[in-house]
């Protein structure tokens, strides 16, 4: 048993670190096959980033005042206590994921921008290496799919505030 608890917990961030090399390995393996013409679509992939750090900040602030709202809601019914308890244990843990989710996507986007700035800013004489601008995209896209998991997480966690919403309905309309 302890062996399982063990794998749940690390089971997600080898997920996240896979995806973060195989996003690299498949955008740079891209680029060298297609011997760089690929790279106009990673940056047309890479312009809706923006958009995609609005969609989740946006979600992060009506999610959080969701739970908050399912939050109020249990405390006021009239049911066990620890039932209650546990409850709002579990929603305050899902307002903090929400919360670090956020910012989580916040902070790509500033690394992001930094990567981009870092390609930018070398002159082309002074660049390391032959494939140094392939690079860069490539972990400016790893970048892009670690926010798009961000933002899944933050819908797995309006999907999961609706359903408690459901069960917090379904208990009262039982307790009428």
């Amino acid at each position: 048993m302890p062996l399982s608890k063990i794998w749940k917990r690390i089971n997600k961030p080898v997920f996240v670190g896979l995806s973060i090399l195989a996003s690299i390995f498949v955008c740079f393996s891209s680029l060298h096959m297609s011997d760089g013409a690929a790279e106009i679509i990673f940056s047309e992939i890479l312009g809706s980033f923006s958009a995609l750090v609005i969609f989740g900040t946006t979600l992060s602030v009506a999610l959080f005042n969701y739970i908050d709202n399912i939050s109020k809601d249990i405390s006021a019914l009239d049911s066990e206590s620890h039932k209650i308890e546990k409850a709002l244990e579990s929603l305050s843990s899902l307002k903090k994921e929400v919360v670090v989710n956020a910012c989580l996507i916040l902070g790509l986007l500033i690394i992001e921008f930094a990567a981009k700035g870092l390609a930018k800013s070398i002159s082309p004489e002074k660049i390391p290496f032959e494939s140094f601008n392939w690079a860069v995209i490539s972990v400016r896209f790893s970048i892009f799919v670690l926010a798009i998991m961000a933002a899944s997480e933050q819908i797995r966690g309006l999907l999961v505030a609706i359903e408690y919403r459901s069960v917090i309905h379904a208990g009262k309309s039982s307790n009428k």
